[in-house]
């Protein structure tokens, strides 16, 4: 049933005409002129600093009168409805904390035609949608960096799914064809079919302004946001677990082999492409983060040197002395990629945020819940289709 809200078009009334004697309805006595029907106006409903509650269809009406016809706008244009049994009912809701005005024609009870008009503010949403872009402006990326747009509120469901995405815009010089998937109900990624070449510029943009995500009370923010970064050197590497080794490429041509230990079997490292997600100089490894007590067996609590994050499950690329003695030939560590303090410095100054690292010959598959390994362990199919059930 329709919330009905009044629209501050008072009452039109008459005086009361006196009832006896021998003058009738409408009758005017000697030497008195007829009482006009009063001016109609605007009700304190609408008055200056009011709202209007946005999530039912707005109501127009008017008594002692007939309302002839309604015509109101807002930031989309005219606003459709419909005048029945002497009520105007728009046919959508309203947009949130957005300004309206409504004109009206009136006929009063003396049969003269009058116009009424108020403007007037909905409500604000229950929830609004707001995005965030990263990289940021200015960025500069490897080669395996997607574009990530952020949500503060949930988004889930093919409708909601494809409606955000029609809001968000990537523009790439050079020009390459790229889709969006959903990581999760806070989170689409977008890319192209293959690794960006270096050199490439991009555009973000994120308009959600006048969004409602259906079944929901939630609106999109009417605050654009922009992000433009570059795809800086096209630094590649592939990690062997069985040989041991890691290969670094730059523009595809082998510039380094590093000696690194992997996973033994207990914690083995995980395959397919990671990218790097951060870049540390100092990094402090405690196995309580990953569910190894630091006091039990397995456990250690310990800061090592030139650390390159490529999993939020632990996995990082960087130097540990202790296990020189076994890199290059044995799988020693908990699941990261262990190497010398000089190859792990060096990493260091030849990588990127978004640098592919790629692990082969793994026991184990590759968790795309991850944001390490979220973007490219899909065929082209697979990314394409959005993961829009969500």
């Amino acid at each position: 049933m329709l919330r009905r809200f009044p629209l501050a078009l008072a009452a039109l009334s008459l005086a009361a005409a006196c009832t006896h004697g021998a003058n009738t309805a409408g009758s005017v006595l000697p030497g008195t002129s007829p009482t006009p029907a009063p001016t109609p106006v605007l009700a304190a409903a609408l008055a200056k600093g009011t709202t209007v509650p946005w999530s039912s269809p707005l109501t127009v009406s008017v008594t002692d009168g007939t309302l002839q016809s309604v015509s109101t706008t807002g930031p989309g244009g005219t606003v459709d409805g419909t005048l029945s049994n002497g009520t105007w009912t728009s046919a959508t809701t309203l947009i949130p904390a957005r300004s309206y005005a409504v004109s009206a024609q009136v006929k009063d009870n003396d049969g003269k035609s009058r116009s009424l008009s108020q403007t007037f503010v909905a409500s604000r949403a229950e929830k609004v949608l707001h995005a965030t872009i990263s990289p940021g402006p200015g960025a500069v990326v490897g080669v395996g960096q997607p574009v990530i747009v952020r949500f503060d509120q949930k988004v889930s469901g093919r409708a909601a799914r494809l409606a955000v995405m029609k809001r968000l815009r990537v523009t790439t010089t050079p020009a390459v064809v790229g889709a969006w998937r959903w990581y999760n109900s806070f989170e689409v990624h977008y890319h192209a079919q293959k690794y960006w070449t270096s050199g490439t510029t991009i555009a973000v943009h994120a308009n959600l302004s006048l969004l409602h995500l259906d079944g929901t009370k939630t609106w999109g923010s009417t605050h654009i946001v922009d992000s433009a970064f570059t795809v800086g050197k096209d630094y590649e590497s592939v990690v062997d677990i069985t040989a041991h080794l890691m290969h670094v490429y730059l523009d595809h041509k082998l510039i380094r082999t590093v000696k690194v230990s992997t996973g033994r079997d207990q914690y083995p490292t995980k395959g397919g492409v990671h990218i790097v997600l951060t870049r540390e100089k100092v990094h402090t490894y405690n196995s309580g983060t990953v569910g190894i007590p630091t006091d039990g067996p397995g456990g250690y609590y310990e800061k090592l040197p030139w650390s390159m994050r490529i999993s939020n499950g632990g996995a990082f690329v960087h130097a540990n002395p202790q296990t020189v003695g076994v890199q290059g030939r044995r799988n020693v560590s908990h699941g990261c990629v262990n190497t010398s303090v000089t190859d792990a410095e060096w990493f260091y100054y030849h990588s990127q945020l978004g640098d592919p690292v790629d692990i082969i010959h793994a026991v184990v598959k590759p968790v795309t819940w991850d944001a390490g390994m979220a973007d490219w362990n899909y065929t082209w199919a697979q990314w394409q289709s959005g993961n829009l059930d969500g």
